[in-house]
């Protein structure tokens, strides 16, 4: 999915083999110098306690969502006097991500912060890094067995997440529906993504746990969806018209319930079931505002950036190991949409 970043995004060219220049250059990339990230946050790196370290980030697709993560890095790196990169594709790219995170390590970092979405895939860039000496925290997503490679993880639980978020949509499938029973629509728009696939688990828990609490029998279908508008419309089109009346509610993995938001106000269905998932990008909250989503949770994107950077900064000096750190489920609804959104403006 395309992206634009609020940040200044360049061709990020590191000296080395063209084919790593290549690379970095078709990448979506922001970088500062120490003395560039101090004036837009108000400081002077100039006296930054670690000034000169590079540290490098690399997501696995540079979308909206990342733009609070970029900030909190980058905030946090002018604060120390780092060099500071921020790097991705612009659409989930699991190759790429490999190939951009080895361009990254070929650049001779101090540090480095990356995401790890599946269980096998980035492992060799991380141990190529700890053996040569970098600093390796992940962020926003780790996946099962990241302990083992001796990294810290600054991020959601997604299972305790996905719980919360199945609590909450049969919650509301109740309340919009009057029903105690229906299908609940988890939609997933990766399959395979280990934060996808454990949220998708936590909600069948949460609304399993609901039903035992509350005498409701709700059940749950999983849907593939996309983080293209248009396919995703389709999919959840679909879906309506083989199920109808049976859905009493969509539980999205992550921001593809703004997309059930559009196909409910275009068919005119808003209230006749309801609507949650993930994240705080803007259509999400507009979606929350305007009725047509009941919930959304936020996994504090500006913590995995600002907290995953601090515990880097540990690492370096004084030395404290890195550990895990739940960035947790914050639960927007109609009641703290306003002053949700008002904090997240900063990052649109």
């Amino acid at each position: 999915m395309a992206t634009n970043s609020p940040l200044s995004r360049r061709g990020l060219l590191i000296s080395g083999s063209l084919a790593t220049a290549g690379i970095l250059a078709t990448a979506c990339s922001s970088e500062k110098e120490p003395s560039a990230a101090a004036a837009s946050s108000g400081g002077s790196a100039a006296d930054g306690p670690q000034k000169g370290k590079k540290v490098i980030f690399v997501v696995h697709d540079k979308n909206p969502f990342f733009a609070p993560v970029q900030r909190g890095f980058e905030d946090f790196g002018a604060i120390m006097g780092w060099q500071t990169q921020f790097i991705g594709p612009p659409a989930q790219d699991t190759q790429k991500t490999v190939e951009l995170q080895a361009s990254a390590l070929s650049a001779k970092p101090d540090g480095v912060i990356f995401t790890r979405i599946d269980e096998t895939s980035f492992d060799a860039n991380i141990q190529k890094a700890t053996s040569s000496g970098v600093k390796v925290i992940l962020s926003n997503v780790a996946s099962d067995g990241y302990e083992k490679l001796g990294v810290g993880f600054v991020g959601q639980n997604f299972v305790n997440a996905g719980d919360a978020c199945g609590r909450e949509i049969a919650k509301y499938a109740k309340e919009r529906t009057g029903k105690s029973g229906g299908v609940i629509v988890c939609g997933n728009f990766a399959p395979g993504s280990t934060a996808l696939e454990q949220r998708i688990q936590g909600i069948k828990q949460g609304i399993e746990a609901y039903n035992k609490e509350n005498g409701t029998s709700f059940t749950t279908e999983v849907l593939v969806t996309s983080t293209d508008e248009s396919k995703a419309v389709a999919a959840i089109d679909a879906k309506y018209t083989s199920k109808k009346d049976e859905i009493v509610g969509w539980a999205m993995a992550a921001f593809d319930h703004q997309y059930v938001s559009t196909w409910a106000k275009s068919k005119n269905l808003v209230g006749k079931f309801a609507v949650g998932g993930f994240d705080l990008i803007q259509p999400v909250l507009d979606g929350i505002k305007d009725k047509s989503i009941d919930f959304s949770l936020g996994q504090n994107p500006y913590a995995q950036g600002w907290i995953a950077a601090a515990l880097l900064a540990e690492e370096f000096d004084p030395g404290y190991p890195a550990r895990t750190y739940d960035t947790g489920a914050e639960v927007v609804d109609a009641a703290n949409v306003e002053a949700v959104a008002t904090r997240e403006a900063r990052f649109a």
